[in-house]
């Protein structure tokens, strides 16, 4: 794929958002996901959560969003405080935009009508501002002659595209991967970074749960390492991925960037 050029984002109102998680606690029933975790992103930060599965950072970015409620602690996204019970859910979820690891694209829509529904919607754009919206998104993640199709007749990476630039068509401030390429085949996970890797770069705020450690080393500003529902080590990404400082954070690099020199007696 060449790689659509990305200007500089324009983002929702009031720029990039910033986030700042204080004390927080998820639980299901008696088992405590969460643990306590204190988190903040600059706005137009990337920061990657990594760990080990079960470790709790798709539960961190879903309480984000609020898809899950916290038992305890505060969110706040740019200027809003994502944890208080009288928070407009709505007005706060226009401002992020999320991408999940399945498609979630609407199977009897094209790719046109999945970018603008959400649009016409929920901000009532009329159908030809919408299109025109869709359409602009489309061309960044290199999509724009596939608008007609259906998410049938594309390939997974196509599909995960397309994912995108629905949830850029909101003009969001602040987006939200949760391991956006674990469902794609091998030849199509680099066509994703690069769009990923570009939005960054044109000053998005991102929270990216990712087992691409390459890409974290590349693209994030900060990784924040995870394990059983607590921040164990974070910091720049080159110090945390090139030299961790925790042993648990050591083992499970040992384990991610190195699998076959590991012994299974460990």
């Amino acid at each position: 794929m060449t790689e659509p050029e990305l200007a500089e984002h324009p983002s929702a109102e009031g720029g990039p958002a910033g986030v700042t998680i204080t004390g927080l606690h998820k639980a299901y029933g008696d088992n405590e996901v969460l643990k306590g975790i204190d988190m903040s992103v600059r706005p137009g930060e990337v920061v990657c959560l990594i760990g080990a599965s079960g470790s709790g950072k798709s539960t961190l970015l879903r309480c984000v969003n609020r898809l899950e409620d916290p038992n305890a602690g505060t969110i706040t996204v740019g200027s809003f405080e994502a944890t208080d019970p009288d928070v407009d859910l709505d007005a706060m979820r226009r401002h992020i935009g999320m991408v999940f690891q399945q498609f979630n694209l609407f199977p009897h829509l094209s790719v046109l009508e999945n970018c603008t529904i959400t649009p016409r919607r929920v901000l009532k754009q009329p159908k030809e501002d919408a299109e025109a919206e869709a359409m602009t998104q489309l061309r960044r993640v290199g999509l724009e002659e596939l608008a007609q199709r259906r998410p049938d007749q594309l390939s997974g990476g196509q599909q995960q595209r397309v994912a995108i630039a629905r949830a850029l068509t909101m003009r969001p401030a602040l987006m939200l991967f949760d391991e956006p390429t674990s469902a794609l085949d091998p030849e199509t996970v680099g066509d994703v970074l690069a769009i990923m890797r570009q939005l960054a770069e044109a000053g998005m705020t991102m929270i990216v749960v990712t087992h691409e450690m390459a890409f974290a080393r590349e693209v994030a500003d900060r990784v924040v390492f995870m394990d059983q529902g607590r921040v164990v080590e974070e910091g720049p990404a080159a110090e945390v991925i090139g030299d961790p400082q925790q042993p648990r954070t050591q083992d499970f690099l040992r384990r991610v960037l190195n699998p076959t020199d590991v012994d299974i007696r460990d």
